[in-house]
């Protein structure tokens, strides 16, 4: 990230052309880099007598003479330590940069990617709760976070110039977010995905010329959704526990498979978000990863681990929560004890509910995918079809269990002997 040096230079020189009253003509800097000129006054005057034009400073040890080479040595030391600066964040440095650089005028800093992701970020956190989620400033944070760390290993710089962007960086990020930071590919793929999001409107803006990320696949692999069987579930349902602290981590757990909330919203979930009509008890709220409007029937076992923990649930006031749940890491702790007592070899987590909802409890017993995605609050139904892919797995393996029986009992005659 360094350009050649071997040309560059900085000149102070006195202009005879302009001379003041008294005699006294301007001093100029003059910076010259691989060929390229520019020129500026730097607000000092000296008769032609006393400059001296070799050693490019004022003749005499006077006071006059020293507090005016000291401003002189002064410039000369800000534009090295700005020229490198320039360098470090540039694919080339010009003169005009340079001297804008240490006139100080906007033009001087180029847009840096980090700079850029701050505005980016800071929009976000302002747009939360209206127009987009914690989440989702969240991830955008983490990812303008790691892309930080990926500048000071590789670069050792803090923040480099958008248009030093370019698709070996993007390369190098991906590889440093894979081994620096463990991120499995899809992780990766989606930290990538949200500096894309950076990129496109740096090149909107007219901030960068050329897209880094062309020809740069980003599609997710398809993962496994680990979900209960219905055996699986019956098992923790009938379960039998005599520690508290495991008897209400199996509740909460239960509560998420019987309606699909992810753990953010359950935690979130309040007395105002549960309706009860004459057409039942229902939850109306809204995801905190989407913002999406979701509203679920509450079926029988959730609706008795709501009174379970609120015996007076009538009496409680709009903003109290329904379930004191505990933290993730420790739901996601004690559920593994629970799926060694209930002889459960999957690794359970706290969103395993939410797909054994998709699956076990709503689709595999017949609800259709565009309610279930409905109730799911996916945006998008493809999201929702992952699970519908297990269902038609399990379709096909019901159905050939059915033929082999089949098989076995009825057979055509064809006619003949």
């Amino acid at each position: 990230m360094h350009n050649e040096r071997s040309s560059y230079s900085l000149v102070f020189f006195i202009s005879r052309s302009k001379p003041k009253v008294n005699g006294e003509c301007p001093i100029y800097l003059k910076i010259n880099i691989n060929g390229d000129k520019s020129r500026f006054p730097v607000k000092r005057h000296v008769l032609p007598e006393k400059w001296d034009s070799k050693r490019t400073k004022m003749k005499g040890r006077t006071k006059e003479a020293e507090v005016f080479n000291k401003y002189l040595d002064a410039i000369r030391l800000r534009a090295n330590k700005l020229y490198n600066e320039l360098l470090t964040m540039n694919a080339e440095v010009t003169s005009l940069m340079l001297k804008n650089a240490i006139l100080g005028t906007n033009e001087a800093r180029p847009k840096t990617i980090i700079d850029v992701f701050d505005d980016y970020v800071e929009r976000l956190h302002s747009l939360i709760g209206k127009e987009t989620s914690y989440a989702n400033f969240q991830k955008y944070r983490t990812t303008r976070n790691h892309l930080q760390a990926y500048l000071q290993k590789a670069y050792r710089v803090s923040d480099v110039s958008v248009n030093r962007v370019d698709h070996s960086m993007i390369e190098g990020f991906e590889h440093f977010l894979k081994t620096e930071k463990g991120c499995n590919y899809n992780t990766s793929i989606k930290f990538l995905q949200n500096l894309k999001r950076i990129t496109k409107d740096c090149i909107k803006r007219g901030w960068l010329k050329k897209d880094p990320f062309a020809n740069k696949a980003l599609s997710l692999k398809e993962v496994s959704r680990p979900y209960l069987n219905e055996e699986e579930l019956n098992r923790i349902l009938a379960l039998k526990l005599s520690i508290d602290r495991l008897e209400r981590v199996r509740n909460y757990f239960l509560f998420a498979c019987f309606t699909g909330l992810s753990y953010a919203d359950v935690k979130k979930l309040t007395r105002k978000e549960i309706e009860i009509t004459d057409s039942g008890k229902w939850i109306k709220t809204h995801r905190q990863k989407t913002g999406s409007t979701v509203y679920i029937p509450i079926l029988g076992v959730a609706w008795q681990i709501i009174q379970k923990y609120n015996p007076y649930f009538d009496q409680l006031m709009p903003e109290d929560p329904v379930l004191p749940i505990m933290s993730n890491q420790k739901m996601n702790g004690y559920l593994k004890e629970i799926a060694d007592l209930a002889k459960v070899t999957k690794q359970l987590s706290y969103h395993i509910a939410r797909h054994t909802f998709a699956t076990t409890v709503t689709m595999l017993n017949g609800v259709p995918i565009e309610t279930v995605s409905k109730m799911l609050g996916h945006k998008n139904i493809r999201s929702t079809q992952h699970y519908a892919r297990i269902v038609d797995k399990k379709v096909n393996e019901d159905m050939k269990e059915l033929s082999n029986k089949l098989d076995g009992r009825l057979k055509v005659n064809w006619g003949g002997n």
